[in-house]
């Protein structure tokens, strides 16, 4: 698989995505840099890579991938297209990484002439620094013919693409949010509550860690219903009750309790039902 392929975007998702293409041999014929900003953060390994930005590259790879905020693709796509004015797009593939919108926001490069898709790693990228790609699992969104070709790079990187149809994208993206970003968010939540209970933060850290790793390690071992425990499973209405009292002046807290803990009580197993949705629901 010799397809060339030019990064358009260099932040955290972009030099996992460089990196993982340079260890897989893929050739990268440019990185480009958007903005100032992305330009000065490039450091180390990154000085090796083919640099350069929007009004200086080629843009003649097999494959432009765009690596830029969901905000920025139709905008950037526009630039491309500019940029290839005097030749077109036809027979180069443009897709972009969101997870959230469909292939549709390139329209300005199909009109040009490119095939367009998309293609999601389900993973989370925090930093500048590259995360491995094996085993992640992709998201491909492109018709039959791209898709071979987008399928066999991400194969090629450690990858494990699977096809996902324009509908179901928004919902698919919420699943990540849910699983990454948001869980970071819960596990913050419970943090601050241990704050609030006296704890410092590394006698918080030293309290939940053992929980956190055991619940985790059960849900995936024994899943969901098999792994739910405490007072709400027990159907204990009255420490619930409890709980939110002390919670109550913080309502954002509160409010977070509250709503994961009504999913519990219609989602899993759990005792006292009538009980459990009345101290819940109860200011």
């Amino acid at each position: 698989m010799r397809r060339s392929i030019s990064i358009v975007g260099f932040g955290n998702w972009g030099s996992s995505l460089a990196s993982a293409l340079v260890h897989a041999r893929v050739p990268v014929d440019e990185v480009v840099v958007t903005g100032r900003r992305a330009r000065r953060k490039t450091t180390g390994w990154m000085r090796t890579l083919p640099l350069t930005d929007l009004n200086h590259a080629l843009l003649q790879a097999d494959v432009l991938w765009l690596c830029v905020p969901d905000r920025a693709i139709a905008s950037v796509t526009a630039r491309l297209v500019e940029r290839a004015a005097d030749r077109g797009l036809t027979g180069q593939i443009v897709v972009h990484s969101s997870g959230a919108l469909n292939a549709r926001v390139l329209h300005a490069a199909a009109e040009a002439g490119a095939s367009i898709g998309s293609v999601h790693p389900l993973m989370s990228f925090p930093t500048l620094t590259p995360v491995g790609l094996e085993g992640v699992p992709f998201a491909v969104e492109a018709e039959p013919a791209g898709r071979r070709i987008l399928n066999a790079i991400v194969r090629r990187m450690g990858g494990r693409p699977f096809p996902i149809k324009p509908a179901g994208k928004a919902l698919y993206h919420a699943l990540g949010v849910l699983s990454s970003p948001l869980l970071v968010s819960h596990l913050a939540a419970a943090r601050e509550v241990a704050a609030l209970a006296g704890f410092t933060p590394r006698q918080a850290q030293r309290l939940v860690e053992p929980i956190i790793r055991a619940t985790l390690d059960s849900f995936f071992r024994n899943g969901a219903r098999k792994s739910f425990s405490g007072p709400i499973a027990r159907g204990d209405a009255e420490t619930i009750r409890l709980h939110l009292q002390a919670l109550k002046p913080h309502p954002m807290l509160a409010s977070i309790y509250r709503s994961l803990a009504l999913y519990g009580v219609e989602a899993l197993p759990c005792r006292g039902r009538k009980g459990l949705r009345a101290s819940l629901r109860q200011n």
